[in-house]
């Protein structure tokens, strides 16, 4: 009483209502202003003693009407910030300890949560209002240890936590702003519900419907006010946290609809900031981009063994921003325009998922938050505008891939699998496809039929290309995917049959080329008979002839692919490209494959005999040697040994070979696999053929060379001579044996045959070394001693003339054939005409090099009496040979030759020296009677020799009988 005297608060002047009561603190107050204004110092000098009683006097006054008003709500607020702050800045030096003050820490929350006047204005205005400091310290305290939690929990302390949180959050509005009282509570209710979330007993109370499953809802309640951006980060955190380990509160949250509002917020996002480097939390885009963050972490959370939520995400958000999650660049993404095979976004695609999200948002606050998982996010139920006509295989734009093929694919193989599975479960639609095409064919439809038929093919048509494309291109870029095609190369094929899809066959010939490097997938080709769509297509689709030849090329490589394309028809597909085709580079390409096919070891002899029954067998051999210079035969007029050509002879086997083609073709279109092609033996293109029959009547023709021509042509060389000498000897033999009667009807030919291996012999004297080795020198010397025809036994001189200069043949007759002496003899005396060609045969016989020797020949002629009877020529004059003096110079030599032998010497000279004759002749020498080359000349008709061989492929020719030497073979072409 005394200090309110001190105070003037004298009872009857006090403001309280009750007289006898003590004054309250507003009146205190206003006493103390009025004191201590008229007693401070600075204003009145001597008042300073009881300007320090005033503020003594005052200060025991309030103390004093505190404590008669209760406890202290101001001190407790103290009390409890200081806890929080102590806890929030040493949390690692007090995690060892356990909080102590849960009980009345809980008792607060509790009163408070029953308090009426919870949300009334002065105290919602309070700053020292105790609900938000004692959840805040609550959260702190969760936060420093594990203990804590378990501590509230088993103190009820989460229930009544709840309680505050479902009150709180009720009164949340559009309007609230975030340093409102409610917002504070629901915010470190949130972080304490984060931080309980990380103990399997506490996630067991969210699950329990009866405990704390109210919370969720609550949560995805409060992400409805996107202004609060603290508190949606705070529920983030805290959902976060209870998605992270158990799945089963991932689902609960999701039929609450937590990946509606986590996903409505990802748009708030501007990676530009974050390039720039910002990171002011001041900033108000920079805490949208952090909460983008957050709902995106709280996305990614929500998805791992969560099927329902899983396929929304991929239905929203696309598969590829699913497996990125939670990496920030996502929101990158997002918020930018992307055409990338992963991924197609736009500014459609954004506005349509922030309207998708918007929809599903009221539509949980109308319906208790309770989301049908069971159609959002169905792909059935949503798909975006942008994607409608995109093709999506394994999760890829299959158009932008293909405009982007070097994209690093995450797993290529996968990726190639998943469009084989297209290819074929677009197979059925494939056949039904060619089906209608064959119907359209063959029925005539009303042009609106055509039309609404073209419409429902044109996108699967579209999607099908898209698919082969994509497939070409990722075994291009991806070494090793082309072996996942094995044992799909039937359906591969059977899109070649796609005649009125052009795209589609282009891009279906292009990964079967691109495959067709590749041994193993060549080997499965093989296997599987479906070369002939790839003939038919050679046939219906004309812009991709090139890259078809390209592909038989490649496949030409397997002998079993080789045989296919002969009995599918091949050849006659690709003679019909190399006679009728109008592109120079396609009738290179198609003889490229032609002589690939010839080259094959199993079945190249038998193709090489198929087209010579089609094409003139120089043409044929030029293809192996020269695509170019083939084509060049073919297309020139030619009249010389090896090719009798003309306009005619062309005209004839370009229309046959179409005509043919065109009719197979037409079987075989409508039964590929069915249909076969073969020719007999005996057939030939244009056997029926007046022109050629005439050529063939009036030539004789030995493999392949026109031998009048040959002999009028003495300096042509021929492209095989071995084969042809073979041919001409076989040929000559079987005339030596026949009977006289036949021989005489075939007199000209046999002439024709012999003239001919002469000029031949003449003209590569080389051959002679061939001869011993395929056995035809017996047969020539047996026809000396021929006695039926000595037209034959003038031939075998003619031709032994020939081979005699050659020493292989020479050491050939010393060792297998001496009796080539015994034949001279007898020949001498039936051919007399041809003495001087026998003298010089003999000369060169015992002239015969090491390592063989005459002595075979010299006994030979011992054995006959030769010498004798050479004795007896050279006693005669000789009048009726040609030029006796040569034939007995060469007479003499011979038997002082023989008479040189170390073996046989003395025999031999002794005969000699028994004769009269020979020592006429002994001592002479005959040089000057020798002509070298006379008796060549003479048989070859003065050719002076081989001249250069190759093909006639750069002017016309024309050669008769009756003029020789008209044609001279061009050089060689450079190939």
């Amino acid at each position: 009483m005394i200090l309110s005297i001190v105070l003037g608060l004298n009872p009857k002047e006090g403001d309280s209502p009750s007289t006898n009561g003590p004054p309250n603190e507003s009146t205190i107050r206003k006493a103390y202003f009025r004191l201590a204004n008229k007693y401070h110092p600075d204003k009145n000098p001597t008042g300073r003693d009881m300007f320090e009683r005033v503020n003594k006097a005052y200060e025991f006054l309030c103390a004093a009407s505190r404590i008669q008003q209760g406890p202290n709500e101001f001190n407790i607020y103290l009390l409890l910030k200081t806890q929080s702050i102590l806890y929030r800045r040493y949390k690692t030096l007090l995690a060892e300890y356990k909080y102590a003050g849960y009980p009345l820490l809980i008792r607060i929350l509790e009163t408070e949560a029953k308090n009426d006047q919870l949300f009334s204005a002065g105290n919602t205005t309070k700053a020292t209002a105790l609900l938000p400091i004692a959840i805040e310290l609550l959260y702190y305290t969760l936060d420093c240890s594990e203990l804590n939690c378990e501590e509230l929990r088993r103190e009820n302390g989460l229930e009544i936590l709840t309680q505050v949180f479902r009150r709180c959050s009720s009164v949340i509005t559009k309007s609230s702003k975030p340093d409102d009282f409610i917002v504070a509570v629901c915010q470190y209710s949130a972080l304490c519900y984060s931080v309980a979330g990380h103990f399997e007993k506490s996630r067991d109370l969210f699950v329990d419907p009866d405990k704390l499953q109210c919370v969720l809802k609550e949560l995805c309640h409060c992400l409805n006010y996107t202004h609060l951006k603290y508190l949606c980060s705070c529920v983030c955190k805290a959902a976060m946290s209870l998605c992270s380990i158990d799945v089963r509160l991932r689902d609960l949250l999701h039929r609450h609809g937590l990946f509606v509002y986590a996903g409505r917020g990802l748009f708030n996002y501007d990676y530009t900031l974050d390039e720039s480097g910002i990171a002011d939390p001041s900033n108000k885009q920079y805490v949208d981009n952090q909460l983008a963050y957050d709902y995106l972490q709280t996305v990614a959370a929500l998805l791992p063994e969560n099927p329902p939520a899983l396929m929304a995400a991929q239905t929203f958000l696309t598969p590829y921003i699913v497996s990125q999650l939670p990496d920030r660049a996502v929101l990158k993404l997002l918020n930018s325009n992307q055409e990338q095979p992963y991924l197609v976004w736009d500014n459609s695609c954004r506005q349509e998922l922030i309207d998708k999200m918007d929809e599903t948002r009221d539509y949980l606050v109308k319906n208790d938050y309770k989301l049908d998982t069971d159609r959002f996010g169905n792909p059935s139920e949503f798909r975006y505008s942008a994607h409608k006509n995109e093709l999506i295989i394994g999760e890829i734009f299959v158009r932008v891939y293909n405009l982007q093929p070097t994209t690093v694919l995450k797993d290529p193989k996968k990726f190639s699998l998943d469009l084989i599975d297209f290819l074929g479960t677009s197979s059925q639609y494939i056949n039904t496809l060619m089906s209608m095409q064959i119907q359209q064919e063959q029925q005539k439809k009303t042009n609106d039929e055509k039309k609404s038929l073209e419409v429902l093919q044109q996108e699967k048509q579209e999607h099908i290309s898209q698919a082969l494309e994509a497939l070409k291109n990722v075994i291009r870029n991806n070494v090793g995917t082309e072996t996942l095609c094995i044992g799909h190369f039937k359906l591969l094929f059977s899109l070649l049959r796609m005649e009125n899809v052009g795209r589609l066959q282009q891009y279906a010939l292009e990964l079967i080329l691109h495959l067709s490097g590749s041994n193993e997938c060549v080997n499965d080709i093989s296997q599987v008979n479906v070369i002939v769509y790839l003939l038919l297509a050679l046939r219906s689709s004309i812009a991709n002839q090139e890259t078809t030849l390209e592909i038989l090329n490649a496949l030409s490589s397997n002998g079993k692919i080789v045989k296919d394309i002969v009995e599918s028809g091949g050849l006659l597909y690709l003679l019909d490209i190399f006679s009728n085709g109008q592109n120079s580079n396609l009738r290179e390409q198609a003889a490229n494959v032609l002589s690939k096919l010839m080259n094959d070891r199993l079945h190249g002899p038998r193709i090489r005999l198929q087209l010579i029954k089609y094409l003139p067998n120089l043409v044929i051999d030029a293809m192996r040697e020269s695509c170019e210079t083939s084509i060049q035969l073919f297309e020139t007029t030619h009249e010389n040994p090896e090719l009798i050509w003309n306009d005619h002879t062309r005209e004839m086997t370009c229309e046959r070979i179409g005509k043919q083609l065109n009719e197979f073709y037409v079987q075989q279109r409508v039964a590929p696999t069915e249909t076969k092609w073969s020719i007999d033996d005996s057939y030939q293109l244009l056997g029926d053929d007046e022109e050629t029959q005439r050529i063939q009547q009036n030539e004789l023709v030995v493999a392949g060379v026109y031998v009048r021509l040959l002999i009028a042509n003495p300096g042509w060389v021929v492209r095989r001579p071995k084969e042809f000498l073979t041919e001409l000897l076989s040929r000559w033999t079987v005339h030596s044996k026949q009977p006289e009667q036949l021989l005489m009807s075939h007199t000209d030919e046999f002439e024709m045959l012999t003239q001919c291996l002469i000029q031949l012999l003449h003209a590569q004297p080389t051959l002679c070394e061939h001869l011993p080795s395929i056995g035809f020198l017996p047969s020539i010397v047996q026809a000396l001693e021929c006695k039926a025809n000595d037209a034959i036994v003038a031939s075998a001189i003619k031709i032994l003339f020939a081979l005699c200069k050659s020493d292989v043949c020479k050491q050939t007759f010393s060792t297998k054939c001496p009796q080539i002496i015994s034949g001279f003899k007898q020949a001498m005396q039936t051919r007399r005409d041809h003495l001087g060609l026998m003298a010089e045969c003999l000369h060169d016989l015992f002239r015969t090099p090491a390592p063989a020797t005459p002595d075979e020949f010299i006994k030979e002629a011992l054995r006959c009496q030769l010498i004798e009877h050479i004795l007896t020529l050279l006693d005669q004059s000789l009048a009726d040979v040609e030029k006796p003096g040569s034939c007995k110079a060469h007479l003499v030599d011979s038997c002082k030759l023989m008479a040189e032998s170390l073996v046989y010497g003395e025999q031999v000279s002794r005969i000699l020296q028994s004769s009269t004759v020979w020592n006429d002749y002994k001592d002479q020498r005959h040089d000057l009677f020798i002509q070298t080359s006379s008796h060549m000349q003479a048989l070859t008709g003065g050719s002076t020799g081989p001249q250069i061989a190759g093909y006639l492929t750069s002017s016309v020719s024309t050669t008769t009988a009756g003029k020789q030497n008209m044609t001279v073979p061009p050089p060689l072409m450079d190939n």
